[in-house]
């Protein structure tokens, strides 16, 4: 888990300033705009919370079990996580200027990593209230299913895929602006299948749609919550894309967050049975009729 992630950490710090390197061409620091950010931003993550609360308390009572009651240490990684993941997307924003706030770069990346400690938790969350709706779990499910390609690969596909959007992205962001967002996800995916583990798109050679469906609208909702809330505050943020667009990337952010959940969850899916269910003390005392 350790070393998947501190690849696709150096990959996303590393390639995209070395891509303007070696294209002779030097960074231009992105313009603030004008307006409020940390009090909106402040409401917004609050807001987050609290419909991160309510969603977890009405999971709970659905099916007694919830991530925060029933898995908190699970979650307080995932945040952990989510910090590093918002760094990183605000960091590389930096080369591709898709948004703008009032703040500088060094404030912009903490704001992030304060955002992603509370999206990442709560894109798991609103996914596993999503899963509880039977309509939507059937509506993913039993649709047509995908030939199953070679692991190896596929992973050396998606590898050069992520390759060309981390180096050439940050050069041609009118044309390739798209795959150097999409890069993330899919350096992630193709990690996990050289590391023999599942990804968020295993279920579609069984013709299981739902954990792609779920997810996608499970960023779309967390995401969009926290920057509605963001703009009705005062916050003030421009965003280089419709509307369309938006809701395509915060779904993407929702699968992002589900294959980075399954690399956190594989702590507590490797530990031994006696670490999970604690055992009596040894020795135990035996009394014999002896004794009595």
């Amino acid at each position: 888990m350790n070393l998947r992630l501190v690849i696709f950490s150096i990959a996303l710090l590393f390639l995209p300033p070395l891509a303007l390197t070696l294209a002779g061409q030097e960074w231009v620091a992105p313009l603030p705009v004008a307006g409020a950010v940390w009090l909106p931003a402040l409401i917004g993550i609050s807001a987050l919370l609290a419909f991160s609360l309510l969603l977890d308390t009405l999971t709970f009572r659905r099916r007694s079990h919830s991530l925060l009651r029933s898995q908190r240490n699970y979650l307080l990684w995932s945040g952990v996580a989510g910090m590093l993941t918002g760094m990183l997307l605000a960091y590389l924003n930096l080369f591709a200027d898709a948004w703008f706030t009032p703040a500088t770069e060094a404030a912009a990346l903490l704001l992030a990593a304060l955002g992603g400690l509370v999206l990442l938790p709560a894109v798991l969350i609103t996914r596993m209230w999503l899963a509880g709706l039977p309509g939507l779990v059937k509506l993913g499910t039993r649709k047509f299913a995908l030939p199953a390609l070679p692991a190896e690969a596929s992973a050396q596909s998606l590898l050069l895929a992520a390759l060309i959007g981390l180096l050439v992205g940050p050069i041609q962001t009118e044309f390739l602006g798209w795959l150097l967002w999409l890069s993330p996800l899919l350096l992630l995916v193709a990690l996990q299948l050289l590391w023999h583990e599942s990804t968020v798109f295993s279920g579609l050679v069984q013709g299981d749609w739902s954990r792609i469906l779920l997810g996608a609208l499970a960023g779309i909702l967390a995401c969009g919550i926290a920057l509605a809330s963001y703009r009705a505050s005062g916050g003030a943020i421009y965003l280089a894309s419709n509307t369309w667009q938006i809701l395509i990337w915060f779904a993407l952010f929702g699968l992002l967050c589900l294959q980075i959940g399954d690399i956190v969850a594989e702590h507590w899916r490797g530990k031994p049975r006696g670490e999970v269910f604690k055992r009596k003390p040894f020795p135990v005392s035996v009394v014999s009729k002896k004794d009595q």
